[in-house]
């Protein structure tokens, strides 16, 4: 690389890397749990298995399958707080970016690759908060660079590192599984390729030692098979995982979604295209291309690793392209016609791209630590002496762990697979919907406050909260930009009631 390519590429990495650095949005991030399970873990081991920090669901059984994530975030988080656990997601998640572009960098070439990272800028930065996912990000992108660079000198040492990870991928995120799938996809190459072949067994051996390695867990086979089991039990339409067929529909004039579906059909296709001309050499990259794409066509979160294995796969892509074609393309631009339409196109492109604004980074939020009056709410209701369980919505339920526990369990967080399903559906959402039930939920479960996430898109979450605030049984006493609370109307909060009631009028509703 010439010194200016390696400039150019150290700002582009630079650039890239902002999109990590956020603020932790912690109202409705899972983070504060994780930090809760790493900071309670040893003190109270019953949170691997059963569903610990909840007063309605808990005894309900639990597969914690990203505990050591969360053991791991705390720990960091005793000596650094929010900055250092930003700031080690957004080491890992720009490591994992870069992975790839080293991929796709030895298999075509450095311009190339850094044309196949920014297409993929959109995709590749979806999920740049601070989750168990970042493992899995990062383990991605390391499994299949270093699988690609394996020679006959490195080969078990490269094997031997990727099964300890394993080890760690298994304890702190349900992806451990795309390892599966790219040690099968290299194992199939070395099957067909004779190049390859030397490393049958090697592959062998260590595609059978995954699910050995993957019982190495809390829940031993449960924790194992959980990818697999996890939406038996999953009666909740959590967003990040519908379809992108589900957004194009409900978000029409949403760009990111239009752009992750031609993303996904483009790596499809150059996938495709590769096996078409039998370029197996890449059957690794094509394999895992294929079986992310299609997933992340199910399941819309997994775009963000797909976008790893699609980096070198459309770098290769369009490596072909320019070899057959660069002639044609040389001379198309020494026409003056030609070069008119190419820029007014390219500029057209250009400024589409950019008014989509699916490559900038979001400024106004980056930083280091959760923005300012994101805790407002926590250290009001800390003040207070209410009586009676809380009852707050799915949103805000990671945080109110991280917030107010042990003195306050939730009614529930954002953990469906740790709710029973009845409950979810016939408690949980019916209350919102049915005022019958709703008093029979505050009555079982004994509710006195309702601390709730107002920004809640789902159809019945708006409702509800209009009609809690125009109940005379319950009072609003605090209100700002994301959570409202309310207090039931009883004596034991009547002097709470009289000085902090908010007006009905604040609602505009």
């Amino acid at each position: 690389m010439s010194l200016w390519l390696r400039i150019g590429t150290v700002l582009f990495f630079l650039y890239i890397s902002l999109f990590f650095l956020q603020q932790p949005h912690l109202t409705t991030l899972d983070l504060g749990r994780h930090l809760v399970n790493g900071r309670e873990l040893f003190a109270n081991p019953a949170l691997l298995k059963t569903n610990f920090f909840s007063f309605t669901n808990p005894d309900f059984p639990f597969v914690n399958h990203h505990w050591l994530f969360g053991w791991l975030a705390y720990q960091v988080f005793r000596v650094s707080d929010f900055p250092g656990v930003v700031l080690l997601n957004y080491v890992l998640m720009t490591l994992g970016v870069f992975g790839s572009f080293l991929l796709a960098k030895k298999v075509s070439s450095p311009q190339i690759a850094l044309i196949a990272t920014a297409t993929l800028l959109p995709l590749v930065t979806d999920r740049a908060d601070v989750r168990p996912e970042t493992i899995s990000f990062l383990f991605v992108s390391l499994w299949l660079l270093l699988l690609s660079l394996a020679t006959k000198r490195s080969f078990w040492k490269i094997l031997a590192l990727l099964t300890m990870t394993q080890l760690i991928w298994v304890n702190t995120h349900l992806f451990f599984v795309f390892g599966w799938v790219i040690g099968g996809a290299f194992l199939l190459r070395s099957l067909f390729v004779s190049q390859f072949r030397w490393q049958q067994k090697g592959l062998l051996l260590f595609c059978l030692s995954l699910p050995l390695v993957s019982l190495l867990n809390p829940s031993g086979l449960a924790g194992a098979l959980e990818p697999f089991m996890i939406f038996e039990n999953y009666d909740y339409p959590v967003a990040e995982n519908q379809s992108l067929w589900f957004f194009l529909h409900y978000s029409p004039t949403d760009p990111k979604y239009w752009y992750m579906s031609l993303l996904t059909i483009l790596t499809s296709l150059c996938s495709a295209f590769l096996l078409y001309k039998r370029k197996l050499t890449y059957l690794p990259l094509t394999i895992t291309s294929i079986f992310l794409a299609a997933l992340t066509a199910e399941i819309n979160r997994v775009g963000s690793f797909l976008a790893l294995a699609a980096i070198p796969t459309l770098a290769i892509a369009i490596q072909m392209f320019w070899q057959k074609y660069e002639l044609k393309v040389h001379a198309l631009l020494k026409n003056t016609f030609g070069l008119m339409i190419t820029s007014l196109v390219g500029f057209g492109l250009l400024v589409a791209l950019l008014a989509s604004q699916l490559f900038t980074p979001e400024l106004r939020t980056l930083g280091f630590r959760p923005p300012e009056g994101v805790l407002g709410a926590a250290r009001f209701f800390e003040s207070l002496e209410t009586t009676g369980n809380i009852f707050n919505n799915y949103d805000i339920g990671g945080f109110l762990i991280y917030s107010l526990y042990p003195e306050n369990k939730v009614f529930i967080d954002n953990r469906p697979e740790a709710y029973s399903s009845d409950f979810i559906t016939n408690e949980y959402i019916a209350a919102q919907e049915d005022e019958a039930v709703w008093e029979r939920v505050v009555e079982k479960y004994n509710l006195g406050v309702i601390y709730f996430y107002h920004h809640d898109a789902t159809d019945w979450a708006g409702p509800f909260i209009i009609r809690r605030v125009q109940d005379p049984n319950w009072v609003p006493v605090y209100a700002d930009a994301g959570v409202v609370i309310l207090v039931k109307n009883t004596p034991e909060h009547r002097e709470i009631i009289e000085q902090y009631a908010v007006p009905k009028e604040v609602f505009g509703f």
